[in-house]
């Protein structure tokens, strides 16, 4: 080997060790990043143009504001017969709203869940008719899985979803513009505890609240029992450290995003010491937890909150 081919080894090697370096240190700064998006030219080029927060090209939302000392605690693969009913009731236990990625045919199963959700304040969120993998699907079959939901959904609980996460979070553009042409904001996460997996408490505790800063959207799933378990602690940990946690419509209001901006506005017109909560198109007091409706006061069709954005045919 040459002295010019040593020359450019060596200094391949320097840049390697540079990008490495350079990388370890902006993931433990940015904990909130996951470590498999740095490594994308995608993530790179949205942060250049400042899209690696929400992208309105595509109405996706990856995290929420940093400005704001707050998280978003999703849910997904809901409702669970065994597990969701008791994760409900630790959120109400704790004061927590959460929101709640749930699945049409388990929709149909568990209607009652559904409207208990709604009526102790939290936001549903899309989250397909079945699970299905969208970037494997035609587009009339995107369109299909998502308005088949949304029908479940409104059928029992009388809301119409504004939020949708893409089962596995498997999607392409194609996925993300239908998305949007019907009205969703689709949204990422940041911190996953892996407990769609079989995990221990303490492995879903760790993954959690070691990742989590301002803005983090939390993954976990309703049909897990460790899940369940972890739950109370991720929640006292992170309530420690002064977290406020927030429904995915308040993060968008706080990052300026429309009509959500302008609700919250308002409802801090109307009470300005007050610290709503956005879901499901309208405003839930923070400072008062009680429902004002059980599940079993509601009907199918009895909730119609403001549908925001517009629905499209």
């Amino acid at each position: 080997m040459n002295r010019l081919a040593k020359r450019i080894l060596i200094f391949l090697a320097a840049c390697i060790a540079a990008l490495v370096l350079f990388l370890t240190i902006y993931h433990k700064t940015h904990p909130i990043v996951p470590l498999t998006q740095l490594l994308t030219w995608e993530y790179w080029s949205r942060h250049a143009f400042g899209r690696d927060i929400y992208d309105s090209t595509d109405n996706m939302l990856y995290r929420g504001s940093p400005k704001y000392h707050e998280v978003a605690l999703t849910i997904d693969d809901g409702p669970h017969a065994l597990y969701g009913p008791e994760i409900l009731d630790l959120l109400t236990k704790y004061h927590i709203r959460a929101t709640f990625f749930v699945v049409g045919i388990r929709v149909k199963q568990e209607p009652e869940q559904v409207r208990e959700m709604v009526a102790l304040g939290n936001e549903i969120g899309n989250h397909t008719f079945d699970h299905q993998r969208l970037n494997k699907l035609t587009s009339r079959e995107v369109e299909n899985e998502i308005k088949s939901d949304d029908d479940c959904i409104y059928r029992a609980a009388g809301v119409h979803p504004i939020v949708m996460r893409p089962p596995g979070e498997q999607f392409n553009e194609g996925v993300l513009q239908i998305a949007k042409k019907m009205g969703y904001v689709t949204v990422d996460w940041t911190n996953a505890a892996k407990d769609y997996e079989v995990q221990t408490p303490d492995y879903i505790v760790r993954r959690v609240v070691d990742s989590t800063d301002n803005g983090s959207i939390i993954l976990l799933h309703q049909d897990s029992p460790a899940t369940a378990l972890a739950l109370p602690r991720i929640i006292t940990a992170l309530k420690k450290r002064g977290y406020r946690f927030v429904t995915i419509s308040t993060m968008l209001a706080h990052l300026g995003v429309q009509p959500y901006a302008d609700q919250e506005k308002q409802a801090l017109e109307q009470k300005p010491n007050a610290s709503p909560i956005l879901a499901n198109g309208h405003i839930v007091d923070e400072e008062s937890f009680s429902a004002t409706k059980t599940a079993q006061d509601m009907g199918a069709v009895s909730f119609t909150p403001k549908r925001t954005p517009r629905r499209a045919e």
